[in-house]
C-alpha cells in the first residue's frame, strides 16, 4: 500500500495541481491532505474544491476551524489578521462548510502490526475548538515532546502546522512533520509518500511548480494582509 500525504497548500493553487499531477505518476492507494488548505495564499476556495473534486481524505487544520468557529478559538491571530480570516471565509460558500463540517481532527489506520495516526498537530484536547498544542511544543517546550508522543497510541505519527517539516522518534514512535507544501519562497513544492510493505518507507518527494503564476494570482486577487502574506510565505514581494 502506498499513500501520499501533504499539509498547508495555504491558498497555493499551483502547488497543489502540480502536487496531484505528480502523484498520477505513482502507484499511490491514498491521498491525504493533513489540513489548513485555506487562508495566506491566494486562491483558498479553488483549492478546497480541488481537494472536495479528488475525493482527497481531509483533515481539519486550525484554519478551517477558524473559518467553522470563529477567530477567537485561536489566541495566536493577532488583532490586525482578523480581517484576512474574515475575507477568506467571505470566499467559502455552503458547499465549503457542508464538507468541512463532516472532516474529521484526525485519521487512525492499521496495517499488519503497525498502527498510523494522520493530524494537522498533535492534539492536546480534542474536545476543545482549538485541540492543538502549542507550536512551542518544538522549541521552547521541546523537552515535553517525547511525553506527548509516547502517549499517543500508533507506531508512525504525522503533522502538518510546522512549515519547514522535521522526523523525529521516542521509543520507537516515529513521528514526522511533512512541512508545509503551499508557504515556499521557491519554485518547488513537495509531498510524502509512504511505502507500506514488509518495511516501510517514508519518502520525502520535491517537485517544481510554477510560481509565476501564483505571484500572477496575487496580484490579481487583493485582500487584508496580501502584500505582507506574499512576502512573509512566498518570498513575492508586491510593494
Amino acid at each position: 500500500m502506498r499513500i501520499a500525504v501533504f499539509s498547508d497548500i495555504h491558498g497555493n493553487l499551483e502547488a497543489l495541481k502540480e502536487i496531484l499531477k505528480d502523484i498520477e505518476k505513482e502507484d499511490i492507494d491514498e491521498i491525504i491532505c493533513l489540513g489548513d488548505v485555506i487562508g495566506i495564499g491566494p486562491q483558498s476556495k479553488e483549492c478546497l474544491n480541488l481537494i472536495i473534486n479528488n475525493n482527497i481524505k481531509f483533515i481539519l487544520g486550525n484554519h478551517e476551524l477558524a473559518y467553522l468557529f470563529g477567530t477567537s478559538i485561536d489566541y495566536n491571530i493577532e488583532e490586525k489578521d482578523r480581517n484576512h480570516y474574515k475575507y477568506i471565509a467571505s470566499t467559502l460558500g455552503e458547499l465549503e462548510r457542508k464538507f468541512l463540517e463532516k472532516c474529521p481532527l484526525y485519521i487512525d489506520f492499521k496495517f499488519g502490526n503497525n498502527k498510523f495516526k494522520f493530524m494537522h498537530f498533535l492534539i492536546k484536547d480534542k474536545s476543545l475548538k482549538y485541540p492543538y498544542h502549542s507550536l512551542n511544543l518544538l522549541t521552547t517546550l521541546k523537552d515535553c515532546l517525547g511525553d506527548v508522543v509516547k502517549k499517543i497510541d500508533a507506531d508512525y505519527i504525522f503533522v502538518g502546522h510546522e512549515h519547514t517539516g522535521f522526523d523525529l522518534e521516542f521509543d520507537n514512535k516515529k513521528l514526522y512533520g511533512v512541512g508545509s507544501s503551499g508557504c515556499i519562497k521557491r519554485n518547488i513544492t513537495s509531498y510524502t509518500i509512504i511505502d507500506i510493505k514488509a518495511e516501510i518507507t517514508i519518502l520525502r518527494k520535491v517537485i517544481t511548480y510554477n510560481k509565476k503564476k501564483l505571484e500572477e494570482a496575487l496580484i490579481k486577487e487583493d485582500y487584508p494582509e496580501r502584500n505582507n502574506l506574499a512576502n512573509r510565505y512566498f518570498n513575492i514581494d508586491l510593494d
